[in-house]
Parts: structure tokens; sequence; C-alpha cells
């Protein structure tokens, strides 16, 4: 099977999708902190009168947030990252893994054409659609990308 036609082939529709976990952008940022910590995610979609205004990350708690005297009752608009990069439900998967890739995501939206929000793609997604399409490639990898092995090992 050819890992880069599939990746092609394949829409993001057809993915096991991320929990979709929502604030207001009037929340405070300690309703989106505890929000990410209960429903165990790494980030919270930020809306605005139904529409996406931005996501607060794992990534903005640690470099906006954590060593920095924060008022934990101040809007999570102030912390979040606005007007995040999206995607389609019918982009491909390999759109979205170059994305994440170039863009260093870990977390992107996923909106209609009319900028309605309908779900969110994490990593862990692709990483679980890869592990189940090709596990024969995927067992095979070393443990570090640059490990090659003089003698196959093992049985």
């Amino acid at each position: 099977m050819d890992i880069v036609g599939t990746l092609r082939r394949r829409k993001i529709r057809h993915l096991d999708l991320a929990p979709l976990v929502c604030v207001e952008a009037d929340s405070s940022l300690h309703e989106a902190v505890s929000a990410m910590k209960s429903q165990r995610v790494g980030c919270v979609l930020v809306t605005e009168n139904h529409q996406l205004a931005g996501i607060f990350t794992e990534r903005d708690l640690v470099t906006k947030v954590v060593g920095f005297p924060v008022d934990y009752s101040r809007k999570v608009r102030d912390f979040m990252t606005p007007h995040p990069t999206t995607l389609h439900p019918d982009d491909s998967v390999a759109d979205a893994v170059q994305l994440m890739d170039r863009g260093g995501y870990r977390d992107v939206p996923l909106v209609d054409e009319e900028g309605r929000l309908l779900g969110r793609l994490a990593v862990s997604n692709l990483i679980d659609f890869l592990a189940e399409n090709f596990p024969q490639e995927v067992l095979s990898l070393p443990p570090r990308p640059d490990q090659t092995f003089p003698e196959p090992d093992g049985a």
C-alpha cells in the first residue's frame, strides 16, 4: 500500500477526531485551563458569537501564563492565539500532515465553508491513522529516526 497516495486520497472527515472542547472568549483563564484539565485535552477552541475566535493551547499556557504574575480571572481572549489556521473536513490527510508539520501545530480546528466550527484534528489522530493503516511500516520504525541497525535483530 502506497503511504503517500493514501494520505493524498483520504479525507480528514474519515479520521476519528479528537474531542471538541470549547469555551467562550469571555470565559476566564481559570475556566479554560480547568476545561483542558477535566477533559484531558491539550487545547480549547475559543468561540465568540458561535464562531471560532481562537485557540488556547498548552503552548500558550506555558509561554504566556506559567511563571508570570497572571490573574486567572482574566479573559482567555487575552492569552489565546487569535484566528488560528484551520482545515476543512474535505482536505486530505496529506494536507493536514503538511500543515501541522510546517506550522508546528498539534491541534487544528476544522471548519465548514461558512467558518462554523466542526471539530478538531489532533496530531494523535494522525498517528492513530498511520498506525492502523500502515502497521508494518510503523512497527518497523527504529526508536530514533536517525538510528540504523547493521544487522536484522530478532527472530
